[in-house]
């Protein structure tokens, strides 16, 4: 019966882990409102938390493109 428990035990601390720690943080870059591309970073996956990766977020600003040179347009990054 300790023995059943004991693996049990493990079992669900190592789901909890996998559930928690297995997240990666996404962050998707925007021009003008136009999604240009997504991407995610390790490091983040290893600590992830979800107020620490939403603070990743950078609110809309005014820049120069990365997609058409000189142009002047409104960037956003958004991380979930």
């Amino acid at each position: 019966m300790k023995k059943v428990l004991s693996i049990i035990a493990v079992a669900a601390v190592a789901t909890l882990m996998f559930t928690s720690c297995g997240k990666k943080c996404v962050c998707t870059y925007y021009e003008d409102n136009v999604k240009q591309y997504a991407y995610s970073d390790a490091d983040v996956k290893a600590i992830y938390e979800k107020s620490y990766c939403e603070n990743l977020s950078v609110a809309p600003y005014q820049g120069l493109s990365q997609v058409v040179d000189g142009k002047e347009v409104t960037i956003e990054v958004k991380c979930k």
